[in-house]
């Protein structure tokens, strides 16, 4: 599969998973910091992936970001995101002592899922000549 091929894919299930926390949120349903992690995390691999770097199975936010080179500009556009590792696997989890891990604030994750979704349309021109 070509490259452009796959960027476009990640982008576009970057896309359907913003549009899932959206949903999610406006449910009330604390799954919608999931599918924000996830969204943040395709954006991260189509940006390798089109700079020639192949991001594997890794799911951590910081340690995507590790891998752009010193002179891109993206990992400071995804940084305001890092946090959001956490809800891809501990979140979804209870404590060992039974505790169900707090939900992000609400005007937190609506602000951030319109950030995610701008990056997405600024991706998608930037790699793909196409909104």
């Amino acid at each position: 599969m070509s490259v452009d091929k796959r960027v476009r894919a990640y982008l576009e299930l970057a896309a359907k998973d913003a549009e899932a926390a959206e949903l999610l949120l406006a449910g009330g349903n604390r799954y919608a910091a999931y599918h924000l992690q996830q969204a943040i995390e395709k954006i991260t691999k189509a940006l390798l992936l089109a700079r020639g770097i192949e991001a594997g199975i890794e799911h951590r936010l910081e340690e995507l970001s590790r891998r752009f080179s010193d002179e891109d500009g993206w990992p400071a556009r995804l940084q305001p995101f890092m946090g959001y590792s956490a809800y891809a696997t501990a979140f979804r989890y209870p404590t060992p002592g039974g505790r169900i891990p707090a939900d992000p604030p609400a005007d937190a994750l609506r602000r951030d899922i319109s950030s995610v979704r701008d990056l997405i349309v600024t991706a998608r021109i930037e790699l793909l000549g196409t909104r």
